[in-house]
């Protein structure tokens, strides 16, 4: 198995995946019991239950996208890959609102669309965002894509770093395109994340990273039709989900 991101090695990654996924198991196996709670009337904590079980809800999508980074970064084929993202997107039915997701839906609908995902699965995510209506020119791109009818809008949710991603989408020529994608590669999308939380993790507790990746990259390379091979090697495009689906 070959890595595709080098900054943590196979063990910690294997390791992180197992853990996780126990961790989820023990969050399903509360949930289960506390609906059992609910149904008799009883309450377990002082918050009410259907409130915990929300909170549940969050972990288990929380570690399952962990989860799924990991099984890319690790090198695993991409079969598994698909196999855990179907999971993601159950997993972020019951919680996912635009004000606090953004990106775990920006990053859910590019691996969908990269995967060439199946309508019912992907569309899953389009209830979603239909629900909560984000106004953001990324994602309704993205969705775009797959529901030619669904209309573009010019406002980003969070400009830095992805307001540079129009510029992409609407460049004049397919060497432009190459070129700015290149360019957000290297120099906006990571110093871009400084806000995030996994920010610099690898320097700061390589025990929990999982990798970085700029998934949005990969679905706008696909979406364009530009050739993957431009960007082989280049920090954070995720290569063989672009190049091993397009074959």
């Amino acid at each position: 198995m070959k890595l595709r991101d080098r900054l943590n090695t196979e063990d910690k990654y294997n390791y992180l995946i197992e853990n996780y996924k126990q961790f989820i198991k023990e969050e399903y196996e509360d949930i289960e019991e506390l609906n059992k709670l609910e149904a008799k009337g009883v309450q377990k904590f002082s918050r009410p239950n259907i409130q915990v079980i929300k909170s549940s809800h969050k972990i288990i999508a929380g570690y399952q996208e962990e989860i799924l980074i990991a099984t890319y970064s690790v090198g695993y084929p991409l079969e598994a890959v698909k196999e855990e993202y179907i999971k993601l997107v159950d997993s972020l039915v019951p919680i996912w609102y635009s004000n606090s997701g953004y990106v775990h839906m920006l990053w859910a609908l590019s691996i969908g669309i990269m995967l060439d995902i199946e309508t019912e699965v992907f569309d899953k995510l389009v209830d979603l965002v239909k629900k909560d209506d984000p106004v953001d020119y990324l994602i309704d791109y993205l969705i775009h894509y797959r529901h030619p009818d669904w209309k573009i809008r010019d406002d980003f949710m969070f400009p830095r770093p992805y307001v540079f991603t129009q510029k992409i989408t609407q460049a004049e020529n397919l060497a432009e395109a190459t070129d700015l994608l290149k360019y957000y590669l290297e120099k906006e999308w990571y110093q871009g994340q400084r806000g995030n939380g996994w920010y610099d993790l690898h320097k700061r507790n390589i025990d929990n990273y999982v990798g970085y990746w700029s998934f949005e990259a990969g679905a706008i390379c696909k979406i364009m039709g530009l050739n993957p091979e431009d960007f082989k090697g280049v920090n954070y495009f995720p290569y063989d989900l672009v190049a091993e689906c397009g074959k």
